[in-house]
């Protein structure tokens, strides 16, 4: 298990992304590109009202906004980010007890 402190992302975010319009192709395509992005910590493909759940690690808030700006912003395919940031970990649980 890491430290995030020690790899110096500081700031956790969770990121909803969704995508113009969805196909295999375009689903693909935006999946190749994010796992380029080192600050992706994890990603998930959800239903609902978004497409994709990032979870995301960074210095501070201006790495993120870089991030945006530079990279996930980037992406042709998306249409819209909604940012949640995390202010304390209560709870986490690595692997899955039946």
């Amino acid at each position: 298990m890491l430290d995030p402190e020690k790899l110096n992302q500081k700031l956790l975010v969770f990121c909803n992304v969704k995508l113009k319009q969805i196909n295999r192709e375009i689903a693909e395509a935006f999946v190749r590109q994010i796992n380029f992005f080192p600050e992706v910590i994890e990603c998930y493909n959800t239903s609902g009202t978004y497409d994709y759940l990032l979870k995301i690690g960074v210095r501070d808030m201006k790495q993120y906004q870089e991030f945006i700006l530079t990279k996930l912003g980037n992406i042709d395919s998306v249409s819209s980010i909604e940012s949640t940031f995390v202010m304390n970990e209560v709870k986490n649980k690595h692997g899955i007890n039946f």
